[in-house]
């Protein structure tokens, strides 16, 4: 009896997990086969010895769920928003845009304002397409088309259209990036004056006791062409896309770490952070990224405060007693991945 509703659970979370998906239409349908391996070891899961039969209904439950979500992040991979949308990130890569973008900027007249902890961006159509494709800032205006209307001499009327003009607010990180990294944007400050690099990161510096640690961890993504946004919503720092989040799911929560000789961090202290932030990222299908940022040389001055640090990556991951009970069949498991052995039944 007991192993009959311990089935039915395993079946019943399978449904459940398969309407989550149909419902949210991010699984393309080419990896059906993937959901069959899911089933199969959910049905393997549950063909225990008759002493493990003695586990309650609702820890065995449970436990289905675990290695359900585990089986989910280790084979379905970048979770990509309907089909169609990777192959389009494909033909448009992000390396591409950003160039395209750091060009426009360069020869363009937008120059950024200061206001507090942001920076006040004016653009036209064609640059505030490039920096939504990017995802540099917000908008934060909508364009309004301008025409004036000119009455010639014989009776005609002629319009004159202007470009339209829509206002981008950029965080202290990602102006900075803009000015500093790629070298394409120019800041003036409250006297309507250009800003030199020293004078913005004193300035920027200023206003985030933490923006040095929080640069390096945000240039560092980006320079390896990953979609940064702010990731409050998730408790971190960051959250990070491999392209732009209409076509896809962010990957990584990621939590910026000082180097703990000049700084201490209360964040993760605690075996239960750990255990509540994993459980955070884990349900929204992200994987925990801890980015240490760490000193390997000396001066404060900038440009050397940035130049004498570098970053160190570390995924976080949950332990699955399943995964570890179940080696031998999980090897097994891999290996049929890899060789294609499954197939829709």
């Amino acid at each position: 009896m007991i192993k009959r509703q311990a089935v039915n659970s395993a079946r019943q979370a399978v449904n459940a997990l398969l309407a989550a998906a149909r419902a949210s239409k991010s699984f393309a349908v080419s990896r059906r086969r993937t959901w069959w391996l899911i089933v199969l070891a959910a049905v393997i899961q549950f063909r225990r010895p008759p002493a493990v039969e003695l586990v309650s209904h609702s820890t065995r439950r449970n436990s289905c769920k675990s290695l359900l979500l585990h089986l989910v992040r280790s084979t379905m991979g970048t979770r990509w928003k309907g089909k169609g949308s990777e192959a389009k990130a494909l033909e448009e890569p992000m390396s591409k845009i950003v160039s395209e973008l750091k060009a426009l900027l360069s020869v363009s007249d937008s120059v950024g304002i200061l206001s507090g902890s942001n920076v006040l961006l004016e653009v036209n159509t064609k640059l505030a397409e490039l920096l939504d494709r990017t995802c540099f800032g917000y908008r934060i205006t909508a364009a309004v088309e301008k025409q004036n209307v000119v009455l010639r001499t014989d009776g005609q009327i002629d319009t004159e259209e202007k470009t339209a003009k829509q206002w981008f607010r950029l965080g202290l990180e990602e102006a900075f990036y803009l000015c500093y990294s790629l070298k394409c944007l120019k800041i003036e400050g409250t006297d309507h004056r250009a800003m030199s690099e020293v004078e913005l990161w004193d300035y920027m510096n200023s206003q985030s006791k933490c923006l040095l640690d929080l640069y390096k961890a945000y240039s560092h993504l980006r320079s390896k062409n990953w979609i940064v946004r702010p990731g409050s919503q998730y408790g971190v720092d960051y959250v990070a896309y491999r392209h732009h989040p209409a076509l896809v799911h962010s990957e990584y929560a990621i939590l910026v770490f000082p180097d703990a000789k000049f700084c201490t961090s209360d964040r993760l202290r605690v075996w239960s952070d750990f255990h509540c932030t994993l459980r955070l990222c884990g349900s929204v299908a992200k994987t925990l990224l801890v980015l240490h940022v760490l000193q390997h040389g000396s001066g404060s001055d900038f440009p050397a405060c940035l130049e004498n640090y570098r970053v160190e990556e570390y995924a976080i991951g949950r332990w699955y007693p399943e995964q570890s009970r179940e080696e031998s069949f999980n090897s097994r498991l891999q290996e049929k991945i890899g060789s294609g052995q499954f197939g829709i039944v």
